[in-house]
């Protein structure tokens, strides 16, 4: 991953504008009064268990990830701005550069996921997924070839995203 002086790496942000959009960090989900029930019980349960089993460890990590469920679920996304030029992909003020992408996929099922993934060369960055919202995934798609190889094994979303949305988390 190169580094640039501040300046210079300001100016590689503010020349990425071929695509310019706005889309929520990650996606909020509506949990009914069932949903706060069903976490409730499946955790008082499953702490019941490990009290039960004389697994003090598991009751505490089911409670703490349970705290973390509540508290982290009802923070709201903040916008972030996502730009594509022609040197990287800005998300969040935070310059990738192509060198430093390996692969992207476009699912596009709307409404249900209108998604860019990114993968980045190292395993120590996260993919980035982002919301397209109502990008022309054609077009972008077609800019992108000309930089990064496409993963057209991805046919759909991954487990995770998946697994996140049915379970609202």
């Amino acid at each position: 991953m190169r580094s640039f002086p501040p300046e210079v790496e300001q100016t590689l942000i503010e020349n990425q504008d071929k695509f310019v959009w706005e889309a929520p960090s990650f996606r909020k989900y509506y949990r009914g009064s069932g949903w706060y029930l069903a976490l409730t019980l499946v955790a008082v349960f499953l702490i019941a268990y490990a009290v039960w089993t004389a697994n003090f460890l598991f009751a505490f990590i089911i409670f703490l990830s349970a705290i973390l469920l509540l508290l982290a679920g009802n923070q709201e996304p903040k916008e972030v701005l996502i730009q594509i030029g022609d040197n990287g992909i800005v998300w969040d003020g935070k310059l990738h550069l192509f060198q430093d992408l390996q692969n992207f996929s476009i699912i596009y099922e709307p409404p249900v996921s209108k998604i860019l993934y990114v993968e980045p060369k190292s395993s120590v960055i996260p993919r980035l997924s982002i919301n397209l919202e109502d990008q022309d995934p054609v077009e972008l798609r077609t800019h992108l070839l000309r930089y990064l190889r496409e993963d057209l094994d991805l046919q759909g979303e991954h487990l995770s995203d998946i697994v996140g949305r049915l379970l609202r988390i």
